[in-house]
């Protein structure tokens, strides 16, 4: 089989051109770009794009072509020389996007759409180009799928703002990604994008339609979860909120479509949700009643999988605020580890088991070590030991009874698993 490798080209063009986007929209924020096109066409940024869409693996669209059939069959280099042939011949047309569903912490599942690599290859390109344009723009209220943004930078901010206001408004929007309207979200594009040709590749995106048990559904709104794209253009939309929200009404944050208000009393916080909701409308998004709400802060709420919640502090002498792993998040934790041990055939050696299980319990400590995680963390290192057990008892045909005699959570340890309570202080 012949494999046809591509020399990567060095990325230093596709930053400083990013680079220089970004400055030249900071400095003038009404300005529109309208030469963009023939930037998504060049073989470095479609490079550079192929190497962000094939690190995030991923599986094949509608037409069943993998990024494992492009690196061993196809042969990279030939399939982004295809590539921008249709775009520099503006032949290139996206596919209908795959539906495929994904379950969700309450038992419902979660749409996700799920475009071939061509299309999102494209679209990395694309969203390369005019990403910088809108960053110029973004507040920092805006946490989510940004450069240099992450979880913790909002959740540190929430933090911070729990500790001196103390009544929340918790706010969640009805199926935002599937509810966003086309052309107010064009609308919005077009502030910053002109080119015509890069407009029209959004839109097609935008209308490409999915693919659902044999049938072809047209769709008239909504960013499919899944696509490249969609989180910066959901970021573009909710700009709009962003930027009409005055902090004297309350302290926004948000990440993607997760958001609280801060405010100092519960009369501020009932005038602010009026005012969200009176927005939201406006933009043609809907609040869901069921889980939005108004909390205070000694009562507790949920953030990107924390708990936020004031406690008594022995040392300060005080009550203060403490986030903690979600209820909701440990158990996904738990049922992923257990998934993990179920599916692992009994003939494998434990050392190869427990290095599968130990990047998993690794990125959920990354994840929350920034909170008061370590009896979270302790419980689910004795589960995890408990789990192991379960799978070596098996694999060994022991009686159950004798498991923790046999094999303690030390016998674990020694063969080289990772111990939670550690990596939280890490």
């Amino acid at each position: 089989m012949n494999v046809v490798k591509t020399q990567m080209r060095p990325l230093s063009w596709v930053r400083t051109f990013q680079r220089k986007l970004y400055c030249l929209a900071k400095e003038r924020p009404e300005r529109g770009f309208g030469i963009l096109y023939d930037k998504v066409c060049r073989m470095d940024v479609l490079e550079a794009a192929w190497k962000h869409v094939s690190s995030k693996k991923g599986s094949g669209g509608v037409d069943g072509v993998s990024i494992d059939r492009i690196r061993n069959e196809i042969g990279i280099e030939n399939f982004l020389k295809e590539l921008q042939a249709e775009l520099l011949a503006e032949r290139y047309k996206p596919e209908v996007i795959r539906r495929t569903y994904i379950p969700k912490d309450d038992g419902k599942e979660r749409p996700l759409g799920i475009p071939t690599v061509k299309d999102r290859v494209a679209q990395m390109a694309v969203k390369i180009v005019i990403e910088p344009l809108f960053e110029a723009d973004f507040l920092d209220c805006s946490n989510g799928y940004r450069p240099k943004r992450s979880n913790h930078d909002a959740v540190k901010r929430v933090h911070s703002l729990a500790n001196k206001r103390h009544n929340v408004v918790d706010i969640d929007l009805k199926s935002y990604f599937d509810s966003i309207p086309h052309e107010k979200l064009m609308e919005c594009v077009r502030r910053r994008v002109r080119d015509p040709r890069v407009l029209a590749l959004i839109l097609a995106w935008l209308k490409a339609g999915v693919l659902e048990e044999g049938v072809v559904t047209a769709t008239e709104e909504g960013t499919p979860q899944g696509g490249v794209l969609s989180p910066l253009l959901s970021n573009i939309y909710l700009h709009e909120f962003d930027r009409s929200w005055d902090t004297k009404d309350g302290e926004l944050v948000r990440f993607a479509d997760d958001m609280v208000i801060l405010c100092w009393d519960e009369r501020r916080a009932q005038k602010a949700l009026a005012k969200a909701e009176a927005r939201f409308s406006e933009l043609g998004l809907t609040l869901n009643q069921e889980k939005t709400k108004l909390r205070h802060v000694k009562d507790g709420f949920d953030f990107l999988g924390f708990t936020f919640k004031q406690g008594y502090s022995q040392r300060l002498k005080r009550r203060v605020m403490v986030k903690y792993p979600r209820k909701k998040a440990f158990m996904k934790i738990c049922r992923k580890v257990k998934d993990l041990l179920t599916g692992i055939p009994l003939g494998n050696k434990l050392g190869d088991v427990i290095k599968e299980v130990n990047p998993v319990i690794r990125g959920w400590a990354n994840y929350f070590k920034v909170g008061n995680s370590y009896i979270a963390g302790n419980k689910l290192a004795g589960y995890v030991c408990d789990q192991l057990r379960i799978f070596w008892r098996r694999r060994k045909q022991s009686k159950r009874t004798i498991g923790h005699v046999k094999w303690s959570n030390s016998f674990f340890y020694e063969k080289g698993l990772l111990y939670v309570p550690e990596l939280l202080r890490a």
